[in-house]
């Protein structure tokens, strides 16, 4: 069994066209398509992070706060 991760955006037609490598075998092959639908949703979501990232250092209550001991303290919850 041969396992192909591949990496592709699915335009409006969505077609996607795969070229297998010449290893594959000729004749009859059952194929599996696999979409995580969730990925595509972290990807959307991804977007706007460069926005997200202007409010960096605005809020004044967080500038006191060390965030990485804060992700310790929350970590240390969970030994």
């Amino acid at each position: 069994m041969l396992t192909l991760n591949i990496d592709c955006e699915v335009l409006i037609d969505r077609v996607v066209t795969i070229k297998l490598p010449d290893t594959v075998r000729l004749g009859r092959h059952e194929l599996v398509i696999v979409l995580d639908e969730n990925e595509a949703a972290k990807i959307s979501s991804n977007s706007n992070t460069k926005t997200l990232m202007e409010f960096a250092g605005t809020i004044p209550a967080f500038n006191r706060m060390d965030g990485l001991e804060y992700q310790r303290e929350v970590r240390a919850e969970w030994n």
